[in-house]
């Protein structure tokens, strides 16, 4: 009852800031030309790799600690302290070579603005942390609300103020400053303090190996950008970002939410000696069974869907992002597997999977050298296959999770992604056979209701645990319906 209640109030949050980022990447995309936004994209992701060593794993170590109390606190904050404030005097010193390198000032402008991110950090990121251990899943729910709806109207104002690719990065840093007067006006006390060298023996032992993988996960998620951008130019990493933003939007928030929840709960089940192969089945059944059908469906619909939204002049992107959803849709079922191993203490063999996964990424990257975008987007598919193999032999390792028992586990959730996507398909092909082919609307209002009985057929043939989620929804929705208008007609 608690996981469902953590899950709706986190789940009620990431609604309302995907809606607020769906609206700034919807206006953005067309006040910024993919010029301005190749620039932002490049120096964010420069940015992502230096967040994970100013982090160096201190939110993880908040959560899975055994306990925390006051020295444990301080010890996580002045780590936090000492390597965001000197990540940001590097990375502003490094903005004028970035600038060469990229042949852009645009770059060294943007990093400007948002090094000073870095200072204002560490007076939220570890209370926030700490928060999440405490399971104050309200107190952080509206904290995404909130500054995300600062980021939001900062950078669409700033976009229409004339700002170009400095618009993102006004919004970034407004929503930062926001969040710290925030978290200092609820927990007075609790974020401003004097740093200390006692006591970080530990947390930085726990860091190491965990901000270890974690960077190289970055570097990973930011590699399309910085090779791409080299290699290929800034219209080309803009193409892939808008392709890639498809699943980003709608799938890497989802994730985002449950990851938020199922990292604590995990744990702390596996302290009291719970089955972690069970418990990992089990948050994939529900996982897959929306995650799967979903990013089926947009790789079915990834045309109209970027035409509809985002204009003609990134048409480029869909067969792009078609490919990107369904790579993401096979590595669905491991999408949780690095919390897991966190959580079981094998930061070792995570690190050894995010290696596996982010070496073959960036050699599939370098490929650009000689391959147009096109072609390298279809070897993504390598780096998909290393992922489903690397973390199925690590969960092996560490919870004797064999694939076929996990596969059999998850298996009614499989069955809803071909009974999904089966309507949306049918609706492309007769949009395309008879030139409706430009109703973008109509094509994804079709392409959605299709989707949904197909989904909910799959559903009802397969009895899955879904069922029983639905009907309890429905339950409490008649609840909630005869509590207000019974009264008023008993009146």
């Amino acid at each position: 009852m608690a996981m469902r209640k953590n899950l709706s109030v986190m789940g009620m949050a990431n609604l309302g800031a995907f809606l607020m980022n769906f609206l700034s990447v919807v206006v953005v995309s067309r006040l910024l030309t993919p010029q301005e936004i190749g620039i932002y994209s490049v120096s964010v992701a420069v940015l992502g790799i230096a967040h994970i060593f100013r982090d160096f794993g201190v939110g993880q170590y908040l959560v899975q600690a055994k306990v925390v109390g006051q020295e444990e606190f301080r010890a996580a904050f002045s780590v936090t302290l000492f390597s965001s404030w000197l990540l940001a005097i590097l990375l502003f010193l490094a903005g004028a070579p970035l600038s060469e390198l990229y042949e852009h000032q645009g770059v060294a402008e943007v990093l400007a603005i948002l090094c000073v991110n870095f200072l204002i950090l560490p007076f939220g990121t570890p209370l926030l942390s700490l928060m999440q251990r405490e399971l104050q899943f309200k107190l952080l729910a509206f904290n995404m609300w909130m500054s995300t709806f600062v980021q939001t109207s900062v950078t669409i104002a700033c976009a229409y103020a004339g700002q170009g690719y400095l618009s993102m990065a006004w919004g970034a840093l407004a929503s930062h400053a926001v969040k710290v007067l925030w978290l200092n006006a609820i927990r007075p006390g609790e974020i401003f303090m004097w740093p200390t060298f006692k006591g970080l023996g530990e947390t930085v032992r726990f860091g190491s190996l965990s901000s270890l993988a974690s960077i190289i996960k970055e570097v990973g998620t930011g590699a399309p950008d910085l090779i791409l951008g080299k290699t290929l130019g800034f219209v080309e990493v803009a193409f892939l970002s808008r392709a890639a933003g498809l699943k980003k939007m709608l799938i890497t928030r989802l994730v985002g939410f449950i990851r938020s929840v199922y990292f604590p709960t995990f744990a702390s089940e596996l302290r009291k000696g719970r089955d972690g192969a069970a418990m990992y089945s089990q948050a994939m059944l529900y996982m897959v069974a929306i995650t799967g059908p979903v990013l089926a469906v947009l790789a079915v619909v990834s045309e109209p869907l970027i035409l509809f939204l985002f204009g003609a002049q990134w048409e480029r992107s869909a067969p792009l992002a078609s490919l990107i959803c369904f790579y993401g849709m096979l590595v669905t079922p491991y999408s949780l597997y690095s919390l897991s191993l966190i959580a079981a203490g094998q930061v070792g063999r995570n690190l050894w999977v995010e290696s596996s996964i982010q070496i073959v990424q960036v050699l599939v990257l370098l490929s650009s050298i000689w391959l147009p975008l096109e072609q390298v987007v279809w070897l993504f598919g390598l780096v998909a296959l290393v992922q489903m193999v690397s973390s199925q032999y690590a969960m092996n390792k560490t919870f004797g999770l064999t694939a076929l028992a996990h596969l059999r586990a998850i298996s009614s959730s499989l069955v809803l992604i071909p009974t999904s996507v089966v309507g949306p398909a049918m609706v492309m092909l007769l949009a395309q056979t008879f030139g409706y082919s430009n109703w973008y609307f109509v094509i994804l209002l079709f392409s959605g209701l299709t989707a949904a009985i197909g989904w909910g057929i799959g559903v009802y043939l397969t009895n899955h645990v879904m069922l029983k989620e639905l009907k309890n929804v429905l339950a409490l929705l008649r609840s909630k319906y005869k509590q207000r208008f019974g009264s008023k007609e008993a009146g």
